[in-house]
Formats: C-alpha cells, sequence, structure tokens
C-alpha cells in the first residue's frame, strides 16, 4: 500500500514543475492529489498568479547619468583594462636567450646531413632535436594553457 503524498511534497512538485517539466508520475500524482485538496488548488493558482503578475512587471529605467557613471566605473575598474607590460630587463633577457639558443642550435646541427638518423646525431645534436621539438609542444599548447589560467584565475576572483 502506498503513502499518500503529503500537502508539502505537492508544493515541492508543484515548485519544481515551474523550473523543469514533471515526470509523467510526478504529474499524476500532482493533479489526483489537487482534485482532493483545496489547499494545494489554492497554492497553484497563487502561484500561477505570482508568476503572471512578475512577468507583466516593467522595472524603470535608471537615469542616464547613472548608466554613465556605472559603465565608466567598470572600465576603470576592469582588471584587463591597461594591458600588462614586461618590464624591459625581461624582454632583453627573453631576447638573449632565444639568440643564445639559436646559435647553439646551429652549431650542434651544423654537422647534419638529409640521409643521418636520430641514431647517427652526437649528442649535442639530439638535445637540439629534443629543444625543438619541445618548442613545438609549448607554441601548440600555450593557447590551451592560457585559457585554463585565465578561467581559473576569473573563476577564483569571482567566488
Amino acid at each position: 500500500m502506498t503513502t499518500r503524498p503529503s500537502c508539502r511534497d505537492i508544493e515541492l512538485l508543484t515548485l519544481a514543475g515551474e523550473d523543469r517539466e514533471l515526470a509523467a508520475g510526478e504529474r499524476s500524482l500532482v493533479e489526483e492529489h489537487r482534485r482532493d485538496c483545496g489547499r494545494c488548488r489554492a497554492f497553484a493558482a497563487d502561484r500561477l498568479a505570482i508568476r503572471a503578475e512578475t512577468a507583466a512587471l516593467r522595472w524603470p529605467e535608471p537615469p542616464d547619468a547613472l548608466v554613465r557613471k556605472t559603465r565608466r566605473l567598470l572600465l576603470e575598474s576592469a582588471p584587463d583594462a591597461r594591458p600588462a607590460t614586461l618590464p624591459a630587463w625581461v624582454l632583453v633577457a627573453m631576447a638573449l636567450v632565444a639568440v643564445a639558443t639559436g646559435l647553439w642550435l646551429a652549431v650542434s646541427l651544423a654537422g647534419v646531413t638529409p640521409d643521418m638518423t636520430l641514431a647517427d646525431l652526437p649528442v649535442a645534436g639530439l638535445a637540439a632535436v629534443l629543444i625543438i621539438i619541445q618548442n613545438a609542444l609549448t607554441l601548440l599548447f600555450a593557447p590551451v594553457v592560457l585559457r585554463t589560467v585565465r578561467a581559473r584565475r576569473g573563476a577564483s576572483e569571482s567566488a
């Protein structure tokens, strides 16, 4: 034998039915209960009236001065309002490392011919190939990593 649902259960199902489609069993349970319960019929009618009234509400337009001031303040306080700049010494150091790496790669791979295999390469040549592969993978995955870091940073700042 099944127990009859309480009015509270029916109220919860009525509220859930406003956000999602009720399953067939839930819908029939609610309808059957409402046929016998005037309180739950009144609750459903009240919810319907509340939703109709709130849908018909017209929110007042804010004054233009307030809209302009709010937009200005939002633009000024945006974290990316000013692009982040690197100090000059960091840029110089990066350029020096890039030039030194390029020179080292050129010297390490100078004796490589098209008919050589990886097994024939000297250790310095293998290291150069490894660095080239590492840089290619870094360039391939950098956008994904940056997007993930920015999304996590944005989620932590909004929390």
